[in-house]
């Protein structure tokens, strides 16, 4: 896999098989059987993809949102996704910095299928940092894809144009978080054009990546919350998928554990539980993998803890 150098050279046809090889890539054409189904009857589908891993198949929701996103936004991606796989949905995104990442983590930590659409070769780990992610999104059984052959760079004109496959392969689009003026907002017009469901989360009414959604929401997209909305918004949730506990949620507000006192009312990273508990970072770190084993508090992303609500 390469790291990215940003530059046009493209690969001879020698060197893109020699690629494709290496990384395990294979290639699916518009007139194939394997090709995606929702993806062929867009306006202006890919006439070929490049494949690492398995093409998605079944329910897919697109979440995407800002890269510069904020703590509220990466655990509500992060949790949205997370529930979403835990109901066999396929979470497809972008890969990119922010929610994009925060999506493709709490798809893995649900324990389903996860595809990374990608503004350059599905050979070239763009963001670098994502290197883990992409590795981790295989294993698990998603897929790794693009439009553009390997060695291609993430050059920015790149981006808007594989939005439409982000959107494409799937039955609804998920907005988390992005400013008015955004990249994310092409992926939602491409997902209204395509007749897709668009779900928007709607978050504090000052908070630059809110300007998107809450106009969204008020020009009729469907409001999200929790990867119920969205279940139960497209019809994949009956009253016989509900648990025998639904509704109960435990309350810690009189608990004499102090960790769980701090996070009776919403999720703290660990420094703020740290500052709240006064507990040495040891101890409390020991504290956090005990309640984590005994299933009643989770990790999320940023670092951040949150008592599980049952």
């Amino acid at each position: 896999m390469k790291e990215t150098g940003i530059s046009e050279k493209a690969l001879s046809p020698e060197e893109i098989r020699a690629a494709m090889s290496e990384s395990g890539m294979w290639t699916v054409s518009i007139g194939d059987d394997a090709y995606p189904e929702l993806l062929r009857h867009i306006t202006d589908p890919p006439g070929t993809l490049y494949v690492r891993g398995a093409l998605p198949s079944g329910k897919c929701v697109s979440i995407v949102g800002s890269r510069r996103d904020t703590r509220y936004g990466r655990q509500q991606a992060f949790a949205i996704a997370k529930e979403l796989a835990r109901n066999g949905v396929t979470v497809i995104s972008g890969m990119a910095r922010g929610i994009d990442t925060a999506a493709h983590e709490g798809a893995l930590a649900g324990g389903g299928k996860t595809v990374a659409v990608l503004g350059c070769g599905a050979d070239v780990c763009y963001p670098p940092e994502n290197r883990v992610l992409m590795e981790n999104i295989l294993y698990a059984g998603g897929a790794v894809i693009s439009e553009y052959p390997p060695g291609s760079q993430p050059l920015a004109y790149h981006f808007p144009l594989r939005n439409r496959i982000i959107s494409g392969l799937s039955q609804a689009l998920l907005l988390i978080e992005a400013r008015l003026k955004s990249g994310t907002n092409s992926t939602v017009n491409y997902a209204l054009e395509q007749g897709r469901e668009v779900f928007a989360l709607p978050g504090n009414v000052d908070a630059p990546g809110s300007e998107l959604p809450l106009k969204l929401l008020k020009e009729g997209a469907a409001m999200c919350t929790c990867a119920e909305d969205i279940l139960e918004g497209l019809g994949w949730k009956t009253s016989d998928d509900e648990p025998d506990d639904a509704g109960e949620q435990l309350s810690f507000t009189e608990s004499d554990d102090p960790v769980l006192r701090a996070l009776a009312l919403e999720e703290k990273t660990f420094e703020e539980l740290a500052e709240e508990t006064g507990m040495p970072p040891g101890d409390l770190s020991a504290a956090l993998t005990l309640l984590e084993i005994e299933d009643i508090i989770e990790k999320r992303a940023g670092r951040a803890y949150a008592l599980k609500r049952k």
